[in-house]
């Protein structure tokens, strides 16, 4: 079972993903004195077995451990669907694998040997911020698409040309129907969207073409 701490933890929830007990322990106590919630696993693969964390979070990675390493860990966790941002723990010999991990989408390395308080909390706190902008951005995006479903086929395919620029004229001659036809299904995708502005629909255009393109 992993060791976790369950205060409150408003700051976010830090995974610490490190065979070292000694480590483990002087990062959980620098990272709860600084407000954070703790979860301590000492293999990547007790790591998969749990899942992610609820709320913000950010995981304390370490490269080198046994069984699966930390660029393992970082692909198992990218193909099940994790988004929780990573901060890779080096050794002096790992960077060149550490700038790799960061390729592959790592927030950061550390290395154990240069790490000091305030840089880690600096760290920690970026990468918690990182995983708001993507929970905020997810939670967005799952609210538009749900909106975008109250909409007939038709009146998706009007507003969507329409949030791209497209004329109520140009959108009536490549769907073959009238241009009123075209405002009737528009102004009522408008409605049901809660829009009043053109504008407003095209700032949308993203969402119709995340949705057009599943």
């Amino acid at each position: 079972m992993p060791a976790m701490n369950d205060f409150d933890g408003a700051r976010g929830t830090i995974v610490i993903v490190d065979d070292d007990d000694p480590v483990q322990e002087s990062l959980q106590l620098l990272l709860e004195t600084a407000g954070f919630r703790t979860r301590r696993h000492q293999t990547g693969e007790e790591l998969l077995r749990h899942g992610p964390p609820d709320g913000p979070a950010c995981v304390l990675l370490d490269l080198n451990m046994p069984g699966l390493n930390g660029i393992e860990v970082q692909e198992s966790l990218h193909e099940s669907g994790w988004d929780v941002p990573i901060v890779f723990l080096t050794g002096h010999g790992d960077v060149p694998a550490a700038v790799k991990a960061l390729k592959s989408g790592a927030v950061d390395f550390l290395q154990k040997n240069q790490l000091n308080a305030a840089t880690l909390i600096d760290r920690v706190e970026q990468c918690v911020g990182e995983h708001k902008r993507r929970m905020a951005e997810r939670e967005s995006s799952e609210a538009e698409k749900s909106l975008l479903s109250r909409l007939t086929p038709r009146e998706f395919e009007v507003a969507h040309q329409a949030a791209s620029g497209v004329t109520n004229k140009v959108i009536g001659l490549e769907l073959g129907i009238s241009e009123r036809t075209v405002e009737i299904h528009r102004g009522r995708a408008m409605k049901k969207l809660g829009l009043r502005r053109a504008a407003d629909l095209a700032r949308m255009k993203p969402a119709f073409d995340k949705l057009a393109s599943d």
